[in-house]
């Protein structure tokens, strides 16, 4: 390997322990974690600042993330979304467990989802989510997986919005404790009629739920044999997307907004 190429792939690795590890760090303990000669990285860590990716804290001399590297960040998230990222696993799933698999966003601001992408079977029997649609998030696989990774009073909100009935409610945040629990959400009938769905949530790189996968299979087609593995892989992909969103340790249950 050339030298040129032993920097590139150095500041590739550096640039990673600041995503993946801490956002701030000294010149000494960055070369102690990277197994490093302080002065290689104090090479790079300088050219770096100089183009601005990084910046130094002037009370610590340590070093952060700078505004260009927040710059680029955001062009990459604008122009590379949830969709573009999420198309290539959602497509590698729907081969894996021979279903149709759904990408749904969650929208904030209407406190609903909408399905933006739609992967199909080769099966005859199947269902077709409408795309683009704003549907309610406290029914149904896709719905819930988001619902119970937010905080308890926006739940709450949510509910208030829909005008849940009482005798609901308490039905729904059953649900909601054990989907925190297992990670994944699991319905029949919920949001299309004959129907299973699995559901897995997708998490940012702050933790927060912004959409989820579903995978829904006709009644006719389910295999109880196949519940399992159908989990593991919707979980395994959920768990992808979230990674390359930017989050550095998904795993489900443990992320829901508190």
């Amino acid at each position: 390997m050339t030298n040129k190429s032993n920097v590139t792939l150095k500041t590739l690795t550096i640039m990673k322990a600041f995503i993946d590890q801490q956002a701030v760090w000294g010149v000494n303990d960055l070369a102690r974690y990277l197994n490093s000669p302080p002065s290689s990285i104090h090479r790079i860590l300088k050219t770096l600042r100089e183009e601005n990716i990084l910046h130094i804290i002037p009370e610590t001399n340590k070093y952060t993330i700078g505004n260009e590297w927040v710059r680029l960040s955001s062009f990459i998230s604008a122009n590379f979304g949830l969709k573009s990222v999420a198309e290539p696993y959602l497509k590698k799933l729907s081969q894996d467990v021979g279903q149709s698999v759904y990408l749904a966003q969650y929208q904030e601001q209407y406190r609903k989802l909408s399905f933006i992408l739609g992967i199909h079977s080769s099966n005859i029997l199947q269902y077709r989510l409408e795309l683009g649609v704003l549907q309610p998030i406290h029914i149904g696989a896709s719905g819930k997986a988001i619902l119970a990774f937010l905080s308890d009073e926006k739940i709450g909100e949510v509910l208030g919005q829909e005008e849940v009935q009482p005798t609901d409610v308490q039905h729904i945040w059953s649900d909601v404790e054990k989907i925190r629990s297992v990670g994944y959400s699991y319905t029949f009938s919920e949001r299309k009629n004959e129907s299973i769905g699995f559901g897995a949530p997708i998490f940012d790189a702050t933790n927060q739920v912004v959409g989820s996968i579903i995978c829904a299979i006709p009644l006719s087609l389910y295999k109880e044999e196949n519940k399992q593995g159908t989990i593991d892989k919707i979980l395994e992909t959920a768990r992808e997307i979230s990674y390359h969103l930017g989050l550095n340790h998904p795993s489900g249950a443990d992320k829901q907004d508190k």
